[in-house]
């Protein structure tokens, strides 16, 4: 079988897709995007991240693609709708990143309380401005998180260690008795200190924090996005922090990838990093071989992993 790479992979999950069949690795290739268009076309099997699109222009080029595999969990970069029509199986690796964005997520927020690249940059440009830097503790105060699946419950554990009080919006979960308290959006957002988003992005979450939801925030709080972008307005978030109505924020995810107004970001409480919440070896490594296993599957006729 053809395997087309389109993104970068761990060396042992490379070794393990060599035993599948023959690999095209166009992972680092500099014109990537006609790589793609012109190996797919009688490829068997295609494997990507969360840098390559597979929309229906392109799945319209494939003629023997078979198999659909994302090391990752988001699949907002694949059609879904035509390859199912082509009769193509997706599968992906949910559960793989999850500790990877979970401390990322931790880390943002502790940035945004504490200043901590901003304080950084200072000094390393030879500043002592100590009092430029007076940051928010984190005891005491109410986390929210957007989304309580495994990735905001294991955020929940980490962050009741800080002394938080954790509260979560997730309309899926019924009858929760556990010591985090289930809460509508709208109470969430304006009671909390710290709002954390954990949700996958379909038609529901789509600008799911607008305007009128960040509008709702609590004055001096802080917000982290690690999900999915496009969930949030992220230019009504601009605002609120230049008015310094929120605090800080969190960014790691974006509508448009890479964000065209970064310009923006200069000189607020934000922390912005480039889509890296599964950007960890440990992470990499489980989420490919992970894949292959799910690969395997497909081809011994077991479609319990496709999507």
């Amino acid at each position: 079988m053809k395997i087309l790479i389109c993104d970068q992979l761990n060396e042992k999950v490379l070794d393990e897709l060599k035993t599948l069949g023959e690999c095209f690795d166009i992972s680092l290739s500099d014109n990537k995007d006609d790589e793609i268009n012109e190996n797919i076309v009688d490829s068997e099997i295609v494997v990507i991240r969360s840098g390559t699109v597979l929309n229906r222009e392109i799945l319209e080029l494939a003629k023997n693609i078979k198999i659909i595999a994302r090391c990752g969990v988001g699949v907002d970069n694949i059609d879904l709708e035509f390859a199912k029509t082509k009769k193509i199986a997706v599968t992906n690796a949910p559960s793989a990143n999850i500790i990877s964005v979970v401390e990322l997520t931790s880390s943002l927020i502790l940035n945004a309380a504490r200043k901590i690249p901003q304080a950084d940059l200072s000094l390393k440009n030879g500043k002592w401005e100590r009092a430029s830097f007076m940051g928010i503790e984190l005891f005491g105060k109410q986390l929210g998180i957007v989304g309580f699946g495994k990735a905001g419950k294991l955020l929940a554990e980490r962050m009741m260690s800080f002394g938080m009080e954790i509260v979560f919006y997730d309309p899926y979960i019924k009858d929760w008795d556990g010591p985090e308290q289930s809460t509508d959006l709208d109470t969430l957002l304006s009671t909390s200190d710290v709002i954390s988003v954990h949700v996958i992005k379909t038609d529901e979450t789509k600008n799911l924090l607008s305007k009128d939801k960040l509008d709702l925030m609590k004055n001096g709080s802080i917000i982290v996005n690690t999900s999915r972008g496009g969930v949030l307005d992220e230019d009504y978030l601009m605002e609120l922090l230049s008015s310094e109505h929120i605090y800080g924020a969190g960014l790691d995810v974006y509508e448009n990838e890479p964000p065209p107004n970064t310009e923006q970001f200069r000189n607020l409480n934000i922390t912005s990093t480039p889509h890296i919440g599964a950007s960890t070896k440990e992470a990499q490594l489980k989420a490919g071989l992970d894949t292959v296993e799910n690969i395997k599957k497909i081809l011994s006729g077991d479609y319990s992993v496709t999507l």
